[in-house]
């Protein structure tokens, strides 16, 4: 009897115990749920951490801009690296001279502006910069090549005197086109002791310009003494047939001039006849012949060369004296009807040729002036100093050569030679592009016409350069002006672009308040669904806590009872083990009250329940966050259509800006070239009046020619009459007495 008993206390133990099991994972299991993971370690303190940020480095940005400009120069991009240059020189930094060591500064930049201006041909821009570049490092790397280029500039502007001062200066570059052009600054002074010097030490140096240096050097032997003709014409012969091209042509054609000058009149021709007829020394080189011809002799041939060269040149100054000369010849051989009507006809077109001048002479000049100037072409009106093809033209870059600008900048030796050889210049295409400038009407002979007080070059120089620096402003403000321009362009493009996305971001947010929606009417629908479950777990689970109760209490009663069945007998372990099953039903029973308590709060961090309240949360603040959304693109909507309205709608202040300056360019450049047509003007003016003085004394020439000829034709009929006196060819003569004068050397 007892053993049931203890089967039905064990029985009832184990069926409370699994109960309690179960409310105590239901109770444990959300709480453990919803425990944090281990928290992440404490970020150190600010004083604990190094915060990098970064400064502006001023030096290292210029170094880096200079390289830039280099690279600009080096690429021919001029207006780009100019641009970026006076942009640098505007800057603080510049101004300061500040430097870090191993960074390019002040005097770099110096160095860089002034190559810029130099090879644009803004010399007076040069200057300036050079004397600022003298005041910020007088012996620096770049003084020998600024006092090269130095040089070259005044030689260009006619100041032989600045030339000789700068011959001691420390140059670096091109030694032979340095002391060429010493050299040929102290021919212009006369000082050819220095010149010589000079020469020599340019043929020394070696590369192209040795042998112009040779040339110039025998013609300044030539000119510095009458006596050193034969040196001079042997030193001339060896270097024409040391040299090939238009180089060995000119110095053929300048020997057989110094051969006529001292009487050699077979070597003359010679050496004349070598040089071709499409040379640019072929005009000279027919008229040198044509007189050696005279001089030695050769009657027939002289005429044949002079009308020659009267029918291919009829530009050049010596076309009626060449005229004159065949008529001549043409009387000197007893020709006299012959030579009547041939001086005749000279004198008349002569006339002819006069009168239209005369007639032009006033507005020809002006609106050739201005043709000319218009085209850049300005400088052929100044041809004639090369007529007699001794003036060498040099690039524009002569002495700043990429290449050497690069090297200077690098601090590498520099010994590159001249890019481009240089020219000699001569008359070939000058008409040519004189007609297709001024419309083919304006009388080009003029061009070709020397002056007598022929000035400077000084003024024409510096006018000319005038207006290449305007040229380059104007082209300088007007590739600012595109920048400015193109930056405009870019900023309503991206304000367009900005405006596509505001447009696709309101199109991104209403899709996002679609899908807001449709979440809350899922949650609202999920939240009855979970409200019915809550309901039944805790339905299902007031009803276990009860059964646990109601089981507990039982066993508390059975136990009472079977304790007190026992009365007396109950002693030991067996009345321990009542005892103890008492105290387990008691907790048990406790446990179920305090499951009960905790009911509602366990169903609380249920994981369902908690994710539906952190959806409710969230969902709230993605409507919270979509309504600031929309509000800030709705006020970046306004924003970017007001901006674009404005940038669509006028110009910026800078373009406006940068017009002006484009505006100003363009009316300093008109006032340079209005200098400048004045001067070329001016100068027309004065060969078209030395032109007809010219004229007027070969007409006066050709009539007295043909009356001489009339006057011995008449002795020819008188000395052929009966009982008359041969008297042919008697008392023929130069005309006018001074047209058999060869040209000089």
């Amino acid at each position: 009897m007892d053993e049931p008993r203890d089967n039905a206390v064990l029985i009832l133990s184990r069926s409370v115990r699994a109960l309690a099991v179960l409310a105590a994972m239901i109770l444990v299991s959300p709480v453990l749920a919803q425990q944090p993971v281990a928290a992440p370690p404490a970020p150190a303190s600010p004083a604990s951490q190094a915060v990098v940020q970064p400064s502006p480095d001023q030096a290292r940005g210029m170094d880096a801009e200079l390289r830039m400009a280099l690279f600009d120069v080096t690429m021919d991009h001029p207006l780009s690296a100019l641009d970026r240059l006076e942009w640098l020189r505007s800057s603080p930094l510049a101004g300061s001279g500040a430097a870090v060591p191993g960074m390019r500064a002040q005097e770099d930049l110096l160095f860089l502006l002034a190559e810029s201006y130099y090879r644009l041909g803004m010399r007076d821009a040069f200057r300036k910069t050079a004397t600022s570049l003298d005041s910020a490092a007088p012996d620096g790397r770049y003084a020998g090549v600024i006092a090269a280029q130095r040089r070259l500039d005044a030689y260009s502007r006619g100041d032989y005197s600045r030339v000789r001062t700068l011959a001691s200066a420390k140059s670096t570059g091109d030694r032979a086109l340095i002391s060429l052009v010493a050299g040929l600054a102290a021919v212009q002074v006369r000082d050819y002791n220095a010149a010589h010097n000079a020469f020599l030490q340019a043929s020394l140096a070696g590369g192209q310009f040795a042998l112009y240096a040779q040339y110039m050097d025998a013609l300044a032997t030539a000119a510095g003494d009458s006596t050193k003709g034969v040196v001079a014409l042997n030193a001339l012969q060896a270097l024409s047939e040391a040299s090939r091209g238009a180089f060995s042509e000119q110095v053929r054609l300048s020997a057989a001039q110094t051969a006529l000058g001292i009487g050699q009149y077979a070597a003359a021709a010679s050496l004349a006849d070598g040089v071709p007829a499409t040379s640019g020394a072929g005009a000279q080189a027919l008229l040198t012949k044509a007189w050696a011809l005279y001089r030695g002799g050769n009657a027939s041939g002289a005429a044949t060369a002079f009308r020659d060269f009267a029918r291919l040149y009829p530009q050049l100054p010596e076309r009626d004296q060449a005229r004159l000369m065949a008529g001549q010849i043409m009387l000197e051989g007893g020709k006299s009807d012959s030579a009547e009507q041939y001086f005749q006809g000279v004198a008349d077109s002569i006339g002819g040729e006069l009168a239209a001048l005369q007639t032009r002479a006033t507005t020809a000049m002006t609106d050739a002036s201005r043709a000319l100037v218009g085209a850049r072409i300005a400088g052929t009106v100044f041809i004639a100093n090369a007529g007699a093809g001794k003036v060498i033209s040099l690039a524009d870059d002569a002495g700043a050569e990429k290449a050497r600008i690069a090297a200077a900048f690098a601090g590498t030796p520099d010994s590159s030679q001249m890019t481009s050889a240089p020219q000699i210049l001569n008359e070939n295409g000058i008409v040519q592009r004189v007609d297709s400038v001024t419309g083919g009407g304006f009388p080009v002979r003029v061009v070709f016409s020397p002056r007598v007080d022929s000035p400077t070059p000084g003024a024409y120089a510096d006018r000319t350069q005038a207006v290449l620096a305007t040229d380059i402003r104007l082209a300088l403000a007007s590739y600012r002006l595109q920048e400015e321009i193109d930056a405009q362009k870019t900023k309503i493009a991206a304000l367009e672009n900005l405006q596509l996305l505001i447009v696709q971001g309101d199109s991104g947010l209403a899709e996002n308040a679609r899908q807001i929606g449709s979440t809350q009417d899922s949650l609202e629908k999920m939240k009855g669904v979970l409200e019915g479950t809550r309901d039944k777990v805790r339905t299902a689970l007031r009803a276990q806590i009860t059964a646990t109760r109601q089981i507990a209490a039982e066993n508390i009663r059975l136990l009472d009872s079977t304790k007190a069945s026992l009365g007396a007998n109950a002693k030991g372990p067996e009345l321990d083990a009542l005892t103890l099953e008492q105290q387990t039903a008691s907790i048990y029973s406790g446990i179920a009250d305090m499951i009960e308590r905790g009911l509602e709060q366990a169903l609380d961090r249920n994981p369902a329940f908690v994710l539906r309240d952190s959806l409710v949360v969230r969902l709230a603040r993605a409507h919270a966050l979509h309504d600031t959304t929309a509000a800030v693109l709705s006020t970046d909507s306004s924003v970017v259509a007001t901006e674009l309205a404005v940038q669509r709608g006028k110009e910026s202040n800078a373009v406006i800006a940068m017009r002006t300056e484009v505006a100003t360019a363009g009316t300093q450049r008109a006032a340079a070239e209005g200098a400048l047509v004045t001067l070329v003007d001016e100068e027309l003016r004065a060969r078209a009046t030395g032109l007809i003085a010219q004229l007027s004394h070969d007409r006066e020439a050709a009539d007295y020619a043909s009356a001489s000829a009339a006057f011995f034709k008449a002795m020819d009929a008188t000395a052929t009459a009966p009982g008359g006196a041969s008297t042919a060819g008697a008392g023929a003569g130069t005309p006018s007495g001074g047209t058999s004068t060869p040209p000089e050397r």
